[in-house]
């Protein structure tokens, strides 16, 4: 029974360190560079830059992980800009996705729309002191 045990923690701490090992490793350098940004009139601004021509699928999606946008940056397109009107779109988190064959950036934006605050105003009038 002690045998067995013994047998059962080591196998564990083998796969912890193996396991510990992989998650420790430097992310390997993609070959693009990625910029966004939520602006006030609620558009996504995006911008890639590529260190080499590599096509760049770029995708927005929703929390149902539904494609909502979806552009492919060809290989001879080293920068790449644009902005995304979601005016349209439900407040909340959304995932841009900018993926080639290298890997893959994540990033969540968040949508949010500004309540529109009245002006406050008042008249004040002067009125002549009775005399």
């Amino acid at each position: 029974m002690l045998n067995v045990l013994s047998n059962l923690i080591c196998a564990a701490l083998v796969s912890a360190s193996v396991n510990g090992g992989e998650t420790n490793a430097a992310p390997k350098a993609l070959p693009f560079e990625v910029s966004t940004y939520v602006t006030a009139e609620n558009k996504i601004r995006l911008s890639v830059v590529k260190s080499a021509p590599e096509s760049v699928m770029v995708l927005l999606r929703n929390d149902k992980k539904e494609i909502l946008f979806q552009e492919t940056i060809s290989k001879k397109e080293l920068k790449y800009a644009a902005k995304l009107d979601v005016k349209n779109l439900a407040d909340g988190a959304y995932e841009l996705e900018f993926k080639s064959a290298q890997g893959a950036i994540r990033k969540t934006v968040n949508v949010a729309t500004q309540p529109v605050a009245a002006p406050t105003r008042s008249v004040v009038m002067n009125t002549p002191a009775a005399e």
